[in-house]
């Protein structure tokens, strides 16, 4: 194995330790506003998925994913008995639309790079968006599987799901985009310029 490959194994395994850690010690993947926006819960693991792809290349962004995607299955089927528990014990909705987000955000971050003068804007977006389709990506999946195999329970209706779902997790999903946004932007521009030859040509 190279120099570079090595370092860009460490770094994966870094960001991976980083996901597992937002996962499951509390404050750390996310941000409790409820302090000041009654109800808002903001989730920031998004964001570490986002920043492997930016770094090291969509490789490490889905190595990454996956890694936040099983944490996230695990760790619902280990505590149900919530709404969330419920949707995230399937394991197509904890996994692909994680994979999605690390893998997706490798490539776009290469466009931006690549086409932007001053790509620090592109950060922003990347980590917004990164964290727009994870919760679309949520509602859709979930919408489907909640249809093949009705629940009963929670609250949960039988008509105007998607509705219902998009109110229930979209409300924090604004939130969320500015959060992760201004995360990836901050963060972002340090590990670039810092861990410029990690990212795979």
């Amino acid at each position: 194995m190279s120099t570079m490959k090595t370092k860009r194994f460490v770094a994966t395994t870094v960001f991976v330790a980083i996901v597992l850690l937002q996962s499951f010690v509390p404050f750390l993947g996310s941000l409790p506003l409820g302090a000041f926006i009654i109800g808002a819960s903001v989730t920031i693991v998004p964001m570490t998925a986002v920043l492997a792809g930016l770094v090291l290349g969509p490789r490490s962004g889905l190595v990454v994913g996956l890694f936040w995607g099983m944490t996230s299955w695990i760790r619902n089927l280990m505590h149900p008995g919530t709404i969330g528990s419920l949707i995230f014990s399937n394991p197509v909705t904890a996994l692909v639309p994680r994979l999605i987000v690390g893998l997706l955000s490798g490539y776009l971050a290469f466009l931006v790079m690549k086409k932007a003068r001053s790509p620090w804007w592109g950060f922003f977006l990347l980590g917004a968006f990164g964290s727009f389709l994870n919760t679309a990506l949520v509602i859709a999946s979930t919408t489907v599987a909640f249809k093949l195999f009705p629940v009963s329970g929670m609250g949960i209706p039988h008509a105007h799901l998607f509705t219902w779902l998009v109110g229930i997790l979209g409300f924090n999903a604004g939130f969320e985009m500015i959060a992760n946004g201004l995360l990836v932007l901050l963060i972002g521009r340090v590990l670039v310029a810092k861990l410029p030859n990690l990212r795979p040509e």
